[in-house]
């Protein structure tokens, strides 16, 4: 493979995500032992055990080829705590000229999302503003940090960060195909896996973070096809085509796979990643379709997609909001609900006052403390109980993916994030509707092809306010889950007095505490629009790495 000779002399960049055991480490090696690509490689690895063993592996190669390069990335997650490192480091490997391309593989808990933004400008933007020596004072400290480092890390920065030296090219995702079906239907959470070595803010469901590295990939390479079944392996195919369908997919054994798949492709851009998820896609083409109830009634309703081995996908919409209380009942028996808390609100807390603070105790204490909780915690929620329960549902038995949009009654200027995957759900605030927002502040108001398309969600009186929501899964039956989500809208008698208040004169605010009053909402409160605007790590989409523990993010219906 030649080095590419356009005038884009930036370093390309490919990402290599994937569980622990999934083929990371092999096909590493197989990269570094390749005499076909003719690049000369540099490598950043990261790996969540002190010893690196997978970086010991690799440094056996290095003899092979003397112009690889292998850098040892310790003491964290690449997605959290060492984003400044991995900055550096790319910048100082990018300045060096020495090498055609970098393959960095993150930790098996990585989101690739989070190290993605590394190369946007927006996440230099993030790390500091003004002076030069206002970015170096800015900087996190680190004991191990020389003068000199923090001021090219601050000079990158101010210049415009990483995106000014370094591309990245490619994002790559590794499933282990011998674990798929179970990944995607456990109860386990990273630390179940990785114990205290995870950092409780960054505690996840397994197939939480399956989803979250499948949906962001360029290139799918599903591994280990050699030990199962043809037929099992198209099934796989099959599910990850619908949770990405704009990636490609390449089966392999070994971890071998054409190396012009995953190297100076040119496939990665940002925007489209962010929004290349089959969820996404869904909402995008929904197209309808005519079909006619029980009654003889006819109505129009999303066209459902349908692939082999049942695998198909459908959005739910209505122009009508939840009830609080029967969408609580309707997720909290079949799914694991976790909510993240509004800083500050400890109402749920009961811990003694004679407990120890994690102030108070040593860091290994303040961890072990916190795993401990979590175990309780999980053990309380009863995980195992809740996935017989979704395996047993005639409604939800067959789902895998469903995320989308959501209009509850008592929370009218806010739309909420519903997201789940395999057993866990969650629904958290998600920005405000557009209907309540001025057009010219709108997000590429000085697009009029935007403008349009976000006007095609308004609909009446109420905007854009709605439920959108793309179910994806195996088997799935349409019309019993939509009439199941039905029954939690409000009903006639219900939407009347939801109209009748909302159209009265008072102040937004007395509005909402009427509709509070009314309806039954036992929801969290959700973060105002305004705050999670100015929380930098929500600038890709939604996610929040200043989560709570689980412990204080869990809220199970009684």
């Amino acid at each position: 493979m030649p080095v590419a000779t356009d005038a884009d002399t930036r370093l390309p960049v490919t990402l290599l995500s994937g569980f622990l055991g999934s083929g990371k480490t092999t096909l590493l090696s197989y990269i570094l032992k390749s005499k076909d690509h003719g690049l000369r490689c540099a490598v950043v690895v990261n790996d969540m055990g002190s010893l690196n063993i997978d970086a010991a592996l690799i440094s056996n190669h290095k003899l092979t080829q003397k112009e690889e390069k292998v850098v040892q990335m310790q003491n964290g997650c690449i997605c959290c705590t060492l984003r400044a490192d991995l900055l550096e480091e790319i910048a100082t490997l990018a300045d060096a000229g020495h090498y055609d391309y970098l393959i960095i593989e993150s930790s098996g808990i990585s989101e690739p999302i989070q190290v993605a933004e590394t190369f946007t400008s927006e996440f230099a933007n993030t790390m500091g503003g003004g002076t030069l020596d206002e970015i170096i004072e800015s900087l996190p400290e680190d004991a191990s940090a020389t003068p000199e480092s923090r001021k090219k890390l601050a000079e990158l920065i101010h210049q415009g960060g990483l995106s000014k030296v370094a591309r990245l090219d490619c994002c790559v995702s590794m499933v282990d195909c011998t674990t798929f079906l179970d990944d995607f239907d456990t109860t386990d959470f990273l630390t179940d896996r990785h114990g205290k070595e995870v950092d409780p803010q960054d505690e996840k469901n397994i197939t939480d973070l399956l989803t979250d590295q499948i949906e962001f990939a360029n290139v799918i390479l599903l591994n280990k096809t050699d030990i199962i079944h043809k037929s099992q392996v198209a099934q796989i195919e099959q599910i990850v085509k619908t949770l990405n369908p704009g990636a490609k997919i390449i089966p392999t054994s070994y971890s071998k796979v054409d190396l012009q798949e995953i190297l100076n492709t040119r496939l990665f851009d940002f925007g489209r990643a962010a929004m290349g998820a089959g969820w996404l896609q869904s909402l995008r083409e929904n197209t309808l379709m005519e079909i006619t109830d029980q009654h003889g009634n006819t109505k129009m309703v999303p066209k459902p997609e349908t692939l082999e081995y049942g695998i198909g996908s459908f959005v739910y919409t209505a122009r009508r909001p939840f009830h609080p209380h029967r969408l609580w009942d309707l997720v909290s028996e079949p799914f694991c609900v976790l909510q993240t808390t509004v800083e500050g609100d400890d109402s749920d807390d009961s811990d003694d006052d004679d407990e120890s603070t994690p102030e108070e105790l040593s860091e290994e204490e303040a961890r072990q403390a916190n795993f401990d909780a979590m175990q309780k915690e999980k053990a309380e929620l009863d995980l195992p109980g809740r996935a017989r329960a979704k395996r047993a549902s005639p409604v939800w038995k067959g789902l895998l993916r469903s995320k989308g949009f959501v209009w509850l009654a008592t929370r009218p200027g806010v739309h909420g994030e519903w997201s789940q995957a395999g057993i866990m759900f969650t629904l958290n605030g998600g920005g405000p509707w557009m209907c309540r927002v001025p057009e010219s502040e709108w997000p590429g108001s000085d697009d009029q092809e935007v403008i349009d398309g976000i006007k095609l969600d308004f609909m009446g009186p109420w905007g854009d306010r709605r439920q959108e929501l793309v179910f994806i899964g195996q088997n799935l039956d349409q019309e019993l889950i939509s009439k199941t989500l039905d029954e939690a809208l409000l009903d006639d008698k219900e939407w009347a007095k939801w109209e009748k208040i909302m159209k009265s004169r008072c102040s937004d605010d007395k509005k909402t505490g009427r509709l509070v009053d009314e309806f039954d909402d036992g929801w969290e409160a959700w973060l105002d629009p305004g705050m999670m605007e100015e929380d930098t790590h929500d600038a890709h989409a939604g996610h929040n790495h200043d989560h709570p523990p689980l412990a204080k993010k869990a809220k199970l219906s009684g």
